[in-house]
């Protein structure tokens, strides 16, 4: 039996369970993060069914309230590290009401993150280099 309990349902499960780091702008457009360990019952009521299909041609919809978010967009990132798979992420496109919801529930027993450095922010390292995808159509940066 695991020693921490899932951030959630405060069970101990018996699998791994995954861990979730949740962040977004605040008002003052500070970026802040939080970590919880999701059981997977959990995850699956707290993460993947926020995972909603966008229409294809572009027009963002709320997970929560199902209404179009394109012009009051206040999304919330979601970056999972789930047993046997790695890495998922997950771009939330909520309302301002929905996404006051689902931050409620991403500080329900859960650790806040350092800030991370305004240098640092952007691109992981060892990530493919976004300008290598505009290379690739013959567009360099300038010199």
């Amino acid at each position: 039996m695991p020693l921490i309990p899932c951030s959630a349902c405060q069970r101990r499960p018996s699998e791994k369970m995954a861990q979730v780091t949740w962040a977004w702008l605040r008002a003052d457009r500070r970026r802040v993060a939080w970590r919880q360990n999701l059981c997977i019952d959990c995850f699956s009521a707290y993460v993947l069914a926020l995972d909603t299909e966008q229409a294809p041609e572009g027009a963002l919809t709320c997970p929560g309230c199902h209404m179009g978010v394109t012009d009051e967009l206040d999304p919330v990132y979601c970056t999972a590290y789930v047993p046997h798979t790695g890495k998922v992420r997950f771009e939330i496109p909520t309302c301002g009401a929905c996404a006051v919801e689902v931050r409620n529930k991403a500080l329900r027993h859960a650790v806040q993150l350092e800030d991370r450095e305004p240098e640092s922010r952007g691109q992981a390292p060892g990530a493919p280099s976004p300008v290598s995808a505009w290379a690739a159509l013959g567009i360099v940066p300038n010199a």
